[in-house]
């Protein structure tokens, strides 16, 4: 629904809704990541903790990222 939606969008307009689906899609990388980290018995193994954490921090620098952009094209 949301990729149909993008389809029939253009310019700042496509730009601003990609930005916000892209950040709900990172933030489910990050619960996802919360989740495991807050499972008892979870992410033991260290190749798992690695990848996680790696996940969360780069998804969360993304969202960052992004706001900014989004924040960009509201003052603009």
């Amino acid at each position: 629904e949301q990729l149909n939606e993008l389809g029939r969008l253009k310019g700042r307009e496509f730009d601003r809704k990609f930005l916000l689906y892209m950040i709900d899609h990172h933030q489910g990388a990050v619960i996802m990541s919360d989740t495991l980290f807050d499972t008892d018995g979870a992410a033991l193994d260290e190749q798992a903790f690695r990848l996680a954490a790696d996940i969360k921090v780069d998804q969360e620098t993304e969202i960052e990222r992004m706001k900014l952009m989004l924040r960009n094209m509201e003052s603009e």
